[in-house]
């Protein structure tokens, strides 16, 4: 199973968002950290406004991280 792939199982209930494994999440937290830490090595406060700065991380990011799992706005 690669690393963005969500695991089928669901809990009991109504629960409509995939369930990720800890090694899922914890490489969606590598990954967004890593982003995080490019911005703050730039100054940069407003991911938005990042431009081509830190831009190949933030799309890693976004592969490695679904969006149910992320603390940021995925870009529209």
């Amino acid at each position: 199973m690669s690393d963005s792939t969500p695991t089928d199982s669901k809990p009991a209930g109504s629960q409509t968002h995939p369930v990720f494994t800890r090694a899922q999440r914890k490489t969606c937290h590598a990954k967004r950290d890593a982003f995080f830490e490019c911005l703050d090595a730039n100054n940069i406060a407003d991911p938005d406004k990042a431009g081509e700065t830190c831009k190949d991380l933030r799309r890693i990011m976004y592969e490695k991280c679904p969006f149910e799992q992320m603390y940021v706005d995925r870009p529209e």
